[in-house]
């Protein structure tokens, strides 16, 4: 099967919104694993709302050639996490990317209808990630997993896909994102695992 992956070079961000709050009076592994997650990319306050992205997405099973930042094949994007996404002026319709980037961006774990509980821990590319689970907000859940010692984001398992987070970069506003994320298809999700190319 075939890889995808994608380049992302981050652009101008706009914040909004304000966020609901990380635990409630009692702190529960689940309060705890969020407010780790929420910190180590900054806290709630710099979280990606509406920004925009240069990106390359590259489908295939070998090596990615080396990045050229004026390459014709890079697109820019523009999101609304949780909401929308439009590549130029055309709205993307695809409900499985926006929730992708949704995750990615972290909103999904502060949304008031987002139901979260802890999963078991795994192993992602050797390190011990975290995980959390989302349900209640989106149609299928979606495990977020976050590396045990940074408790920055190493993978989201979602439908048929893990996309796996690496290459960490800082916008000149101070938003940590990965730069690099492969998407791999499950060879057998109940069992958590990944075709090899």
């Amino acid at each position: 099967m075939r890889n995808v992956l994608v380049i992302f070079a981050l652009g101008g961000a706009l914040l909004a919104q304000p966020l609901r709050a990380l635990a409630d009076e009692t702190d529960t592994p689940v309060d705890e694993s969020l407010d780790r997650a929420i910190k180590a990319v900054g806290g709630k306050e710099t979280l990606l709302d509406v920004f925009r992205f240069r990106e390359r997405v590259l489908i295939t099973s070998t090596p990615a050639p080396p990045v050229a930042g004026d390459e014709k094949g890079n697109r820019t994007s523009v999101v609304k996490a949780g909401g929308g996404w439009w590549t130029g002026t055309k709205k993307r319709n695809k409900d499985k990317v926006c929730v992708l980037c949704w995750a990615w961006t972290l909103r999904i774990l502060l949304d008031d209808k987002s139901k979260i509980e802890a999963i078991p821990d795994i192993v992602v590319d050797k390190k011990p990630v975290f995980g959390l689970r989302v349900t209640g907000s989106v149609k299928e859940p979606i495990n977020l997993f976050f590396d045990r010692e940074s408790h920055r984001l190493t993978a989201i398992d979602f439908t048929d896909t893990r996309h796996v987070f690496s290459a960490w970069k800082k916008t000149k506003e101070g938003h940590l994102y990965p730069a690099h994320i492969a998407g791999l298809r499950f060879a057998d999700r109940n069992l958590g695992t990944v075709q090899k190319k």
